[in-house]
């Protein structure tokens, strides 16, 4: 049985207009999740993997400059610990091997967007920060690590 699409006909439409439009350089989508399995291992429960993987796959057919990758972190746990990827599922956005930006949970509903805008970003090399905030963070002369936690409310 084929599942339901996630994304709607109507905003694949918008998204395929907008991916042509915005988008100029490559962008890999690297998901870290784990095989579905008909037994449950404790401890190893990922319920949102599964529909993670299907967003992303419906995402990725929209542009030919978005390129997916699944890895399982269970079969590929060298790939995961070289990313850094530390949960899932898991998604490490980058326009090479190293993620710029990672995301962890299912980017439904408005963090959809926010994955979509960080593609864009992504895609045109330039940082979107103001000449200010890129000025100051020159500054910092150590590693940061930041990060940002998101509520559906």
């Amino acid at each position: 049985m084929t599942p339901r699409p996630i994304i709607s006909e109507q905003d694949k439409a918008q998204l395929k207009r907008d991916f042509r439009k915005d988008l100029e350089g490559e962008v890999t989508l690297r998901l870290f999740t784990q095989k579905p399995s008909p037994l449950t291992i404790p401890g190893r429960e990922c319920p949102t993997c599964p529909q993670t993987q299907q967003l992303l796959e419906e995402l990725a057919e929209l542009s030919p400059k978005l390129k997916l990758e699944v890895m399982d972190v269970y079969a590929q746990p060298e790939a995961a610990r070289q990313q850094g990827i530390k949960r899932i599922p898991a998604l490490a956005l980058g326009d090479g091997e190293a993620p710029r930006i990672k995301f962890y949970g299912i980017p439904a509903g408005y963090e959809l967007a926010t994955v979509i805008e960080d593609i864009k970003t992504i895609s045109r090399g330039v940082s979107p920060l103001s000449m200010e905030s890129r000025k100051k963070l020159r500054q910092v002369n150590q590693p940061v690590h930041i990060q940002v936690f998101v509520t559906p409310t």
